[in-house]
């Protein structure tokens, strides 16, 4: 025990073995270098030692030992030359030199030897401590899906003991309506392996030892050793998520039921009132026809303040606006700045000036004061003119294909037709694209006048069709673009007042074909 305790004051305590074995060695290796004949080749045993030195733990050991050995060969090379050697001291210290160059170039090479092991070993203890003290379990399995490793929150997840899993299937911890499934996903993964999240866009559950499953969330991620190819799954508990979701769902639903309670509540109220809506019509039928024109005068009157809020609200804006960068140009002299802004007052002007004389048609329209006035006109030579008017106004690119067939002349209201054919042209501008084309068709023949107006825009939605000739009515599409959602309403009011129709067939994304028909001999021009 004593002896033990010695040794240990020159090792470390797990180095003790070794280095008994290397003190007998570096002591034997001196009684060889002291007592045999002079040979210059004893002196190369000491790196044996020293080689020895890679099963130390440490590597403080290795440089005692390396300074163990430089002292015993000289201590050697010395008792030879006062036992009287052969040669002088020069020749044994020159001897001796070069192997104690190669019993520390040894040694070098030992102590980085213990220090690559040392680190690896401490990254081993640290993915270990790492692996071990994870919160989320984490499985490893091989290319043919047997669990090879697994940490201790794995176990408290599953409920199965470390044993219980090492070597079985992955697919002891799924579902079995889902575990055959997973084996031709899992063959799929092993040929494109990479790291990626486990299912997305699905829910996953695992299966416990005591037969309940659970919501889990996994992440997949494949490396490969000399052992072969493993993906370690890492795997989170989703149970208070799901919980969660499930109580955020049933809170929903509740809301759902009571709106629809509310709902139901309104309806009652509603079927009341219109009970007492009708008995009160039945009672008093002037009264009732005052509230129902009441009723759709505050319709219009909400349609309106909406409309002209916004359609109002935003060319003031941009005049506002513009006047004021006006303003701060003229003070830098930025001519061509104030002339881009005078440009969008101008175009802000004449959409307000567009909507005045929008209101003040239907204020005529409904006043009954606009009376078509007939003339003989010559059709083809009208529509050319509009186009012309128009241009200047088109989206840049857009052009016009004009095309008349039949006779010239016929008898209309040249104005209102021209409004007419104005406003179809410049909705058709203003939904179609730039660099795009609107065709005109004229036809005079028989007893029928039709135009035709085709474009290449947005088209109108089958569900917006029916409203599109309503006053303030706006399809859904169209938003975007400016307007009152007057136009299509009083030129349907023109065209009537020339005894003619107006109609269209439109398509989503497709454009529209709007066209008029109209009388030749229109029955007042006649009378």
């Amino acid at each position: 025990m004593q002896h033990r305790r010695r040794i240990g004051f020159f090792f470390s305590r797990r180095s003790i073995p070794i280095g008994v074995l290397s003190i007998t060695l570096l002591l034997s290796i001196f009684g060889l270098d002291v007592w045999m004949a002079e040979g210059g080749r004893l002196p190369f045993l000491y790196i044996i030692v020293v080689v020895l030195g890679v099963f130390f733990r440490e590597r403080n050991d290795v440089l005692l030992v390396a300074v163990a050995a430089t002292a015993l060969t000289l201590a050697a090379g010395v008792i030879r030359y006062l036992w009287g050697s052969v040669l002088t001291a020069e020749e044994i210290l020159l001897g001796r030199l070069f192997a104690l160059g190669c019993v520390w170039i040894c040694t070098y090479l030992v102590i980085t030897t213990l220090r690559t092991r040392q680190e690896e070993r401490a990254q081993q203890e640290e993915l270990q401590a790492l692996f071990h003290n994870a919160s989320n379990a984490i499985l490893i399995t091989d290319d043919q899906g047997r669990i090879v490793r697994l940490n201790p929150a794995a176990e408290t997840l599953f409920g199965y003991t470390a044993l219980e899993l090492l070597g079985r299937p992955i697919e002891v911890l799924i579902p079995k309506r889902f575990a055959r499934v997973h084996e031709r996903h899992r063959t799929d993964y092993y040929l494109r392996p990479r790291a990626r999240p486990m299912g997305t866009g699905i829910d996953l559950y695992a299966l416990r030892k005591d037969g309940t499953e659970l919501p889990v969330e996994v992440s997949l991620s494949p490396f490969r050793t000399e052992k072969g190819n493993f993906v370690v799954a890492f795997v989170v508990d989703n149970t208070i998520r799901k919980e969660n979701e499930q109580r955020i769902l049933r809170q929903n639903q509740q809301l759902e039921q009571l709106a629809v309670e509310l709902q139901n509540l309104n309806d009652n109220l509603e079927a009341k009132i219109q009970q007492r809506t009708q008995e009160l019509e039945r009672a008093k039928d002037d009264l009732a026809a005052a509230l129902a024109a009441e009723r759709e005068i505050s319709e219009l009157k909400s349609r309106f303040v909406s409309m002209a809020s916004h359609e109002f609200r935003t060319p003031l804006s941009t005049v506002l606006s513009s006047a004021a960068l006006i303003q701060s140009y003229a003070h830098r002299g930025d001519v061509d700045s104030i002339n881009r802004h005078v440009g969008r007052i101008q175009s802000a002007v004449n959409n307000l000036n567009t909507i005045l004389t929008e209101f003040l048609s239907l204020g005529r329209l409904e006043e009954g004061k606009t009376v078509a006035q007939f003339a003989e006109v010559d059709l083809p030579a009208l529509i050319e003119e509009t186009l012309n008017e128009i241009g200047p106004l088109l989206r840049p690119g857009q052009k016009t294909d004009y095309c008349h067939e039949g006779e010239r002349r016929a008898l209309l209201d040249a104005s209102l037709l021209k409004h007419v054919l104005f406003n179809l042209l410049s909705n058709a501008s203003k939904y179609s694209a730039e660099h795009t084309c609107i065709r005109v068709r004229s036809r005079i023949g028989g007893n029928e006048i039709s135009i035709h107006v085709q474009d290449e825009g947005v088209g109108i939605p089958e569900a917006d069709q029916k409203h599109l000739f309503s006053r303030f009515f706006r399809a859904a599409n169209a938003t975007h673009v400016q307007g009152t959602g007057l136009g299509l309403y009083i030129v349907k009011c023109y065209v009537e007042l020339m005894h003619g129709r107006i109609g269209f067939q439109s398509r989503e994304g497709q454009g529209s074909d709007f066209w008029v028909k109209l009388p030749v001999s229109p029955p007042t021009a006649s009378a």
